[in-house]
């Protein structure tokens, strides 16, 4: 008997996006991560004590959400912005909770 791949599973194509997306979302991530410790960086050296630092990173961060929100991208690119509430409550709130 000869296998068959039908294209449903066998699809290199939709998988290289896939892959191609999940790169794009891991960059973005490193990338505001970074722009937020640069932030921090000169808003103490400046000493701009309006604006604290957590309040700089989610302002970033709603920023970045927004532009990838309204943005004709593929939904794909999106769901690596998506709030996962298990990563949260295990990894996040933690030391969030603990910070002395």
């Amino acid at each position: 008997m000869s296998e068959q791949i039908s294209p449903a599973i066998h699809d290199p194509q939709g998988q290289e996006r896939q892959q191609q997306a999940a790169g794009v979302g891991i960059l973005l991530q490193i990338m505001m991560l970074v722009l937020s410790f640069v932030l921090g960086h000169v808003l103490r050296r400046h000493k701009f004590y309006y604006l604290p630092e957590a309040s700089a990173s989610l302002l970033i961060g709603m920023i970045v959400g927004g532009l990838a929100n309204i943005s004709n991208t593929e939904t794909s690119i999106r769901t690596w912005f998506n709030f996962h509430d298990e990563f949260f409550f295990l990894f996040l709130l933690p030391p969030i909770i603990l910070y002395p």
